[in-house]
């Protein structure tokens, strides 16, 4: 009988106190894993979304670059075309400032007091006039230092440049019979 009380205390302990455990035990490590499957889905779901943001971060650099690129390309044709008609429409553009530039000086003289030795073609009013005419000659040479080319051969492409018309096509052929 004792035998038996045991065997009964020892199932009721099993019942009521290793077989909640176990269930508790089992639910516990189930919430932990539940748990566990969305941490890591929250952690894949931000990678892919930070890496996500990175390529079209990455596609909007490399888009605005290849369009910097084009768009140089295009100024650089647009150059190349026009170089060489800018640098002479600047060029002479600029002209009559530097010849102003260059007479500045003696648009200032108030008066002109002439005391000469009688040294020919070199003294009184002839070298005043022969300074102005120096003044003035040096002018091509300015050119030439800023164009980097002389002035006859600046003076020879103004017909190139502006010479955009196509040539006429030859006249057909015809048969004579």
């Amino acid at each position: 009988m004792q035998e038996a009380e045991i065997n009964r205390r020892e199932k009721e302990l099993i019942a009521t106190v290793l077989k909640p455990a176990e269930i508790d035990r089992q639910r516990i490590e189930t919430l932990a894993a539940a748990e566990k499957q969305r941490l890591i889905a929250e952690a894949e779901g931000q990678a892919s979304s930070i890496r996500a943001q990175g390529e079209a971060e990455s596609e909007i650099i490399f888009k605005k670059g290849e369009a910097e690129a084009k768009a140089m390309n295009v100024k650089a044709e647009a150059y190349q075309e026009y170089n060489q008609a800018a640098v002479l429409d600047r060029l002479f553009a600029a002209m009559p400032e530097i010849v102003k530039a260059l007479a500045a000086p003696l648009a200032n003289v108030d008066k002109i007091t002439i005391v000469s030795t009688g040294n020919g073609d070199a003294s009184g009013m002839n070298k005043i006039t022969g300074d102005m005419a120096k003044m003035a000659a040096q002018v091509p040479a300015l050119f030439e230092t800023l164009s980097g080319m002389p002035l006859s051969e600046l003076l020879g492409k103004v017909r190139q440049i502006g010479d955009k018309t196509p040539t006429p096509p030859a006249a057909p052929m015809v048969d004579a019979k």
